[in-house]
């Protein structure tokens, strides 16, 4: 019976390996992807500048976002000369919602919005732009204290979600246009 699971279980191992590569599956990064270890370079040489609120200031979830963007692009040390620059703004708007009778509010929607623009140094132009979102809704207890970490912890998952974006955005766009660039 061992012997018919096993046979089974490694049918159905290379059949999914064979769907994935007849629907044009290919890694963005590492072993196996068609610019293997260039996307990573290119990506590593990605210089974020830090990240602004509207205000233009510095705030906690400024550095977040920042520390989340340079941890997604540039895992690997760098390698040569900055050839790209990641300008970021973000705004962050609330909104409570979930009213009880005596017309307290339940749940706190979080919403983040994250305008990026990649910037090629040698010709210092705009390569591409876009805007990363992201929501988080949490609950909204009678504690202050509690109240304040979950909005903290929301805060977090926000910068965490819209850092991803942001990286696999770059990274598709650098991978599709790595000879023109």
């Amino acid at each position: 019976m061992q012997v018919i699971f096993k046979s089974i279980r490694s049918v159905l191992g290379i059949s999914l390996i064979v769907m994935l590569a007849a629907c044009g599956f290919k890694p963005m990064y590492g072993q196996g992807s068609s610019n293997s270890s260039s996307l990573a370079q290119v990506m590593a040489n990605i210089q974020v500048d830090p990240v602004r609120s509207p205000a233009g200031r510095q705030e906690r979830l400024s550095q977040l976002i920042e520390n989340n963007l340079k941890d997604r692009i540039s895992p690997l040390s760098k390698s040569g000369e900055t050839q790209y620059i990641l300008k970021a703004m973000y705004e962050v708007t609330e909104q409570g919602y979930g009213i009880r009778e005596d017309e307290s509010v339940t749940l706190q929607n979080l919403r983040l919005s994250v305008a990026f623009q990649l910037v090629d140094v040698a010709s210092d132009e705009p390569i591409m732009d876009g805007t990363a979102r992201a929501i988080v809704t949490y609950d909204l207890v009678q504690s202050d204290l509690s109240n304040m970490t979950a909005r903290q912890s929301s805060l977090e998952r926000l910068a965490e979600e819209a850092a991803n974006q942001v990286v696999t955005r770059i990274g598709t766009y650098l991978s599709n246009n790595q000879g023109t660039l």
